[in-house]
């Protein structure tokens, strides 16, 4: 009854320990995707299944070399055990279909490396990197089998301390488990060597691919190298041709120098002389002709070049009347600001003259009052005793007035200065700015004179080339 609670629980382990591991074989399906080996193409299944039962086949000849040997009395657990290793390969099936998956979506379109087929060594490298994983899954899951037993016969021991059996087991158990551990570490470091051999692989093949495609553009390039050197000995050889021909032509002519003046030293002078003067004619019309047609072509172009040069110079022409009348009417506004610069210098010169003259009848009314205020202080003091009161009012009744009368002349006198000074300011400023549109009226004027003479030249210009082109037609 115990062996069975025994198996019971541990064949509940075994179930766990298969979910977990397919839940660890789901996270790296995913992980896988995008990982270190993604751009490698996968090998095919049926080579995948091989490995799998390889695999398969390595782990469990592994686990019963490494199972020890023990007394008899612990036979049928370890029975039990290897069943329940065995059950928990057949139920971690759905495990190997997620991994023959996660294989399969490590596959990459064959646009990724340009068509070109994975080497044997990278689907070597993914196989053995696989068989390590399977192999350390594998080994974890019977680290957690062990170590749930173990646990399992420490509460046992803790029941029966005086079991020397039970210690015996976890011994062995534990002995077990670091052998294991040991095991997944040296599959671990061999996992990661693989990769970083993968790695490098990888590095090597995409270095490869650069080559081949320095070489192809390499290629290119000297394929279009040969183009232009056969198309340069065509030209060459399309040369050659017509330096012969002008060769044999120049001996054509040469002979027909010759025969020409044999002919002329021969007795028959007079026909020969005849002939000679037709072959001359021939020869004249024929390089008339040949003459003609770059003459005509000269000819064409000259006139063409002509055409042009008028259309610039009408353009030009329009163009400096343009800025001429622009000028012209610049010319008048400025005479017209001139002629009202003068008119306000002339209203204020008129004011000015007023101002002068009021500030010197001011000056005079001053100064009158002035001399009657001195003749008033040299009267005699008898006059004042006798009318003291009558006088007393009286002075301060004058002095008052004379009072009022000079501050009333000495703010009438600053203001006339205030205004004097704003009216000299006022002209200086308008002799300025006549001075200013009399400079811009010669300005314009020169300016005026420039485009007059540049237009009178641009239509003796043009006088000219209508006349040779007269001449020319």
């Amino acid at each position: 009854m115990t062996l069975d609670g025994e198996n019971v629980e541990l064949y509940v382990s075994l179930e766990g320990n298969a979910e977990t591991g397919c839940d660890t074989l789901k996270e790296e399906k995913k992980a896988r995707k995008n990982g270190l080996l993604n751009w490698l193409k996968h090998r095919k299944r049926d080579s995948g299944m091989e490995s799998m039962m390889t695999a398969s086949d390595k782990s469990s000849g592994n686990k019963s070399n490494s199972t020890p040997s023990t007394p008899k009395s612990g036979s049928k657990k370890f029975n039990v055990e290897s069943r329940l290793s065995q059950s928990l390969f057949t139920e971690s099936s759905p495990c190997k279909d997620l991994l023959s998956d996660a294989r399969r979506h490590r596959e990459v379109p064959e646009n990724d490396y340009l068509g070109q087929e994975t080497p044997l060594t990278s689907v070597k490298a993914i196989d053995q990197i696989d068989l390590l994983r399977e192999q350390q899954k594998i080994l974890s899951g019977e680290v957690a089998l062990h170590s749930s037993t173990l646990k399992r016969l420490s509460e046992e021991a803790a029941r029966n301390p005086l079991n020397e059996q039970i210690h015996d087991k976890m011994k062995r158990i534990s002995d077990e488990i670091r052998g294991k551990n040991e095991r997944i570490a040296l599959l671990e470091k061999q996992i990661a060597d693989s990769i970083m051999v993968s790695s490098n692989m990888e590095k090597s093949e995409i270095s490869q691919f650069n080559v081949a495609e320095l070489v192809a553009q390499l290629n290119e390039k000297s394929f279009e190298l040969e183009v232009k050197a056969a198309d340069n000995r065509i030209i060459q050889e399309q040369l050659n041709r017509k330096i012969c021909e002008c060769g044999g032509l120049q001996e054509t002519v040469a002979s027909l120098k010759q025969q020409l003046s044999d002919a002329l030293e021969s007795p028959n002078v007079r026909s020969k002389a005849s002939y000679s003067q037709q072959f001359a004619k021939m020869n004249g019309l024929q390089m008339d002709k040949e003459v003609v047609a770059p003459k005509e072509i000269s000819r064409d172009l000259l006139i063409k070049t002509q055409v042009t040069e008028i259309e610039e110079l009408k353009h030009k022409v329009v163009g400096l009347t343009e800025s001429k009348d622009q000028l012209e009417l610049q010319n008048h506004k400025l005479a017209e600001e001139s002629s009202y610069a003068k008119g306000l210098a002339s209203a204020a010169a008129v004011e000015l003259k007023e101002l002068s003259e009021e500030v010197a009848k001011l000056m005079n009314h001053n100064e009158r009052l002035m001399l009657e205020l001195a003749a008033a202080k040299n009267t005699p003091t008898q006059c004042r005793t006798s009318t003291l009161r009558n006088g007393r009012r009286e002075s301060l009744t004058k002095q008052h007035d004379q009072v009022g009368s000079s501050s009333y002349l000495k703010r009438q006198l600053a203001m006339s200065k205030e205004r004097e000074l704003s009216y000299e300011a006022a002209l200086l400023e308008k002799d300025q700015r006549e001075a200013e549109l009399q400079r811009k009226v010669e300005e314009s004027k020169q300016r005026e004179a420039y485009l007059e003479n540049e237009l009178a030249n641009m239509w003796v210009l043009v006088a000219k080339l209508k006349k040779s082109n007269g001449v020319d037609t």
